[in-house]
């Protein structure tokens, strides 16, 4: 029989929550606590879950766990990985990890010379929708992948106010969402992203950007195009159109597929159409944690990779340098 693997959440807010709840539907595993300065947070989230409350992760990280989610905001995740990797702790960060390449280059560092393991939250690798998108075109079922269009438009419903502040959240819509949008590009492609030219705005005051549009070039020869935007509008409309040579397939995050393919017309959905939203991203965060335990149980490095992350990271700040110079730039 599996050893239980005591598990911790740092943070108690919306995706907090979300870790702690799809920690309770594996099986062999054992939520420890959760842990958030706002005592009512920690205790309300505790409760729910059957598990301790602590306002700090460092006495989470006492109370003797094998895994930390770290579920705050970008700020203080580096000294959240040190901490866990100093106490032999195996880290699952969310994304964006941090809001520096030298942040995600330190957590990296730290996690490797302690011998534990990091893994980047990019749920998107794990909602079926996308793992059938990467596994159509692997295949050659568009032909070679000529140009993509990434886009995502969240409701400020969804938006947390320290999302707009770039002292902790390190931007603003394309840090917190394009993040997302790079990594599930390159997997799905397995083309990496080689130069950028963006065009950005903020709608007030000195917050991170609104909305803008990033253009990319792959090294595998694809261009892409990255459509990011907050508003007030109810909605949250994410979706994926990679045109290849030979078709094109239009991916409709939390919902379906639909391929395009010389005669074939195909559309595949994946959820019931009772199910919410909440449940939809369950789904992929349920998928999300399994991969981490069985790492860990198994002793190898899970996917995505703290480096996937940092990539993310880096392409953010690359759209940024671009969008201030009105240039082209080359991805190192």
């Amino acid at each position: 029989m599996d050893k239980i693997i005591r598990v911790g959440v740092a943070g108690a807010g919306f995706i907090g929550a979300v870790h702690a709840k799809a920690y309770m539907q594996i099986p062999g595993i054992k939520l420890v606590g959760v842990a958030d300065p706002v005592a009512v947070k920690a205790d309300s989230l505790a409760n729910e879950t059957g598990s301790q409350s602590f306002q700090n992760y460092q006495d989470l990280l006492s109370a003797g766990i094998d895994i930390l989610s770290v579920c705050l905001p970008p700020r203080p995740h580096l000294e959240a990985a040190q901490a866990a990797a100093r106490a032999g702790v195996h880290v699952l960060m969310e994304k964006p990890i941090a809001r520096s390449v030298e942040e995600a280059d330190r957590m990296i560092a730290v996690c490797r010379d302690a011998g534990v393991y990091m893994m980047t939250g990019f749920t998107h690798h794990f909602y079926p929708e996308m793992q059938e998108a990467r596994r159509l075109v692997q295949a050659g079922a568009i032909g070679k992948p000529l140009t993509v269009l990434d886009s995502m438009s969240i409701t400020y419903g969804f938006v947390l106010p320290w999302y707009r502040e770039k002292d902790v959240s390190g931007g603003g819509v394309f840090m917190c969402n394009a993040v997302h949008g790079f990594d599930r590009v390159s997997w799905v492609l397995g083309q990496k992203i080689s130069a950028v030219a963006a065009q950005i705005e903020q709608t007030s005051g000195n917050f991170g950007e609104d909305y803008g549009s990033a253009l990319a070039r792959f090294d595998g020869g694809a261009q892409g195009t990255f459509f990011q935007h907050w508003g007030p509008y109810r909605t949250v409309s994410c979706e994926m159109k990679v045109y290849g040579q030979d078709g094109m397939l239009h991916v409709r995050s939390w919902d379906s597929i639909e391929l395009l393919a010389g005669k074939k017309h195909s559309v595949q959905h994946f959820y019931y159409p009772d199910h919410s939203l909440s449940q939809r991203t369950m789904l992929g965060m349920v998928s999300e944690l399994t991969e981490m335990i069985d790492a860990v149980r198994h002793g190898r490095q899970p996917e995505p990779t703290g480096e996937d992350g940092r990539t993310s990271v880096a392409l953010v700040h690359h759209v940024y340098d671009a969008a201030a110079r009105g240039v082209w730039v080359e991805v190192a």
